[in-house]
């Protein structure tokens, strides 16, 4: 039997609604997925109920990282009281006062503005963090599967009870546990924000190591010893950082947009680093209880940011203890400590 029009006009209004409900409904979900530049954005709300993600109590916060951008646009004092009162000021302190940064530490406002940096810079510096805050926001955690590669390098009883912070300023990235922070204004993200990715890795991986092996407090140091203990714990802990970004960089292409992975690479560069990385350990191990001086605290500075030894020589450390006895026998020695860590490596290279 043939429809009249009524009937047709009828069938088709209700199918309209029908589509009209379906995308309200479907863009209620996405919106509820969303990230939010103003509040922190749960892990367990991007995955899936059942992902073993979601019973990671992690969130990712960008919000002093868009107020940061805000701030150079309009120069609203208010921004500066809010980025001081958020706890991406706290996170900030309480690394700057474990490990002595050179940023003001007595006042939330003064870090601020430290961090904001000069007037003449900060178009550039915010132009960049738009990038970051935008990849950070958006590519990053559209699919943050990406946080099991910190994981699978963590003991299995290990869970997050903290934040990843998007700040404007402060080093590259860092990690104070429960916490980490990656900086949006940095340069090494300017033309490869992806880079943002391997580098949350790295902090978060961080995050869980220190969650077992408290960080020493640089303050509380006074001998070659104790600088010693330092080189110990920054070769385990940088090194298993670098180790867990590896296999993501080398199936993404990107090993050769980091200088330790270059590193890595390249069998002749290791050797030297080893002798030098051995060199510089020796000399500490050998003045032991002598007090630490500008000579000896020189090792730190070559051992970090110099020629980055710990980095490099630490992964090297990673691999090749992993190759030999499987990566559970690598995390575990995430709880037996960093000398052991040093001295399960120097077994499998010395002559029995």
């Amino acid at each position: 039997m043939r429809e009249n029009a009524f009937e047709k006009f009828t069938k088709c209004r209700t199918c309209f609604l029908l589509l009209c409900v379906s995308v309200f409904l479907l863009h209620i979900g996405v919106a509820q997925r969303m990230p939010s530049k103003d509040a922190p954005t749960a892990l367990r709300s991007l995955v899936d109920a059942k992902d073993p993600l979601a019973t990671q109590d992690l969130n990712f916060d960008a919000s002093f990282a868009w107020q940061g951008i805000e701030y150079v646009k309009s120069k609203a004092p208010r921004l500066i009281e809010s980025m001081a009162a958020s706890p991406s000021i706290s996170h900030i302190l309480s690394h700057a006062r474990n490990f002595d940064y050179d940023v003001p530490k007595g006042s939330r406002t003064a870090l601020v503005s430290n961090l904001l940096g000069p007037n003449d810079k900060q178009p550039e510096r915010a132009s960049i963090c738009e990038r970051s805050a935008s990849y950070f926001s958006g590519t990053m955690l559209s699919d943050p599967r990406w946080v099991q590669d910190a994981l699978v390098y963590l003991p299995v009883d290990f869970r997050y009870h903290g934040t990843l912070f998007l700040t404007f300023g402060y080093d590259i990235g860092v990690a104070f546990s429960p916490n980490a922070s990656l900086n949006c204004t940095h340069s090494h993200f300017d033309k490869h924000p992806r880079e943002l990715l391997y580098y949350a890795i790295h902090e978060l991986h961080h995050v869980g190591f220190m969650d077992y092996q408290k960080p020493p407090r640089l303050a509380d140091i006074k001998t070659c010893a104790d600088l010693l203990s330092l080189v110990e714990y920054s070769t385990q802990l940088e090194g298993m950082a670098v180790l867990a970004a590896y296999s993501r960089r080398q199936q993404e292409d990107a090993l050769a947009d980091d200088s330790d992975y270059i590193a890595l690479q390249d069998v002749k560069q290791m050797q030297a680093e080893l002798t030098n990385y051995f060199k510089d350990y020796d000399y500490l191990k050998n003045r032991g209880s002598q007090a630490a001086d500008k000579e000896s605290w020189a090792v730190i500075e070559r051992m970090s940011s110099g020629e980055r030894l710990w980095y490099r020589v630490g992964a090297l450390m990673a691999q090749r203890i992993e190759a030999a006895q499987g990566r559970a026998a690598l995390v575990g020695l995430i709880k037996q400590g960093p000398t052991t860590f040093l001295t399960t490596y120097k077994s499998l290279v010395t002559p029995h």
